[in-house]
């Protein structure tokens, strides 16, 4: 385990920069690229799994970097790549603009990140043998409150959604476009995106993720109270399935603004036992 670092010093927002590293070489593509370019505009990486054939159909994990970084960092940090890698899943990391990312409430709104995030899974699978049965949204700190946008508002064509220490901001949805599989981790001791939210210089406010969990409730119709399994890895869960036949899962663990490759992994396998990715 390790605990994020860095703020969000031009606007004080404090949200994780992931460290820099070097990205490992794309194995069995087709058309290698570094980075990718997208026709219309932005950039994002590529890593296959070692073992890949070069032809078998390919899971996929998108995964979205913090603030101040860039999916270089996503493909060389093993929090990420090694689950990634070990259970055979593709690893994409686009690249937000000016290392930002503009999902609602964000001080940036610099880019349409929803067309653009739709853009590169389009683009991915038009050079890789990509396994739509299983494709994954995951991110962490900033980049995970983008993927509770795109879960909110542009989750069309992914299979779940993993998100890491990150939820949504105000101005907060009123409702959800369709039931989603959602499995969010957090820290109870979070001090960069508290559980409860925060205000960001009295001009941006995050968002307190127990009221995110009440409109992804209402939006899966989950209505039964919610099972506690036993707590694994360091984290304690409340499951709730729901009669859209879609799973909600709220994970805490007593840290803070840090991330886990082991919780990744669980994420990951969690997403390959739905029943939509089989």
């Amino acid at each position: 385990m390790r605990p994020a670092f860095g703020f969000f010093l031009l606007l004080a927002l404090s949200m994780l920069a992931w460290p820099l590293a070097a990205r490992p070489g794309i194995a069995g593509a087709a058309e290698p690229c570094d980075p990718c370019r997208l026709p219309g505009g932005g950039t994002y990486r590529v890593l296959a799994p070692p073992a890949w054939d070069g032809h078998a159909k390919l899971p996929v994990l998108m995964f979205l970097h913090g603030y101040t970084s860039e999916g270089a960092d996503i493909v060389g940090d093993q929090q990420v790549a090694g689950p990634a890698g070990k259970l055979g899943f593709l690893l994409v990391a686009p690249d937000g603009l000016n290392r930002t990312w503009s999902h609602q409430g964000s001080p940036s709104q610099a880019r349409d990140d929803r067309a653009f995030l739709q853009n590169v899974l389009a683009e991915v699978k038009r050079h890789y043998p990509v396994d739509a049965r299983l494709i994954v949204l995951g991110g962490f700190s900033q980049g995970a409150s983008m993927v509770w946008d795109m879960a909110c508002f542009a989750p069309l064509g992914f299979t779940a959604f993993l998100p890491f220490a990150g939820g949504f901001w105000e101005r907060m949805p009123t409702a959800c476009t369709a039931p989603v599989n959602l499995r969010h981790v957090h820290g109870a001791a979070d001090p960069m995106v508290p559980l409860a939210g925060r205000a960001i210089l009295d001009r941006w406010r995050q968002a307190d993720i127990a009221r995110g969990f009440d409109i992804w409730r209402e939006t899966n119709r989950c209505t039964a109270p919610p099972e506690r399994p036993a707590q694994s890895g360091g984290l304690a869960c409340e499951v709730w399935s729901c009669s859209t036949r879609h799973t909600l899962q709220l994970c805490l663990h007593p840290g803070g603004h840090e991330m886990a490759a082991g919780w990744v992994e669980e994420g990951l396998r969690w997403a390959r036992a739905l029943p939509a990715a089989r």
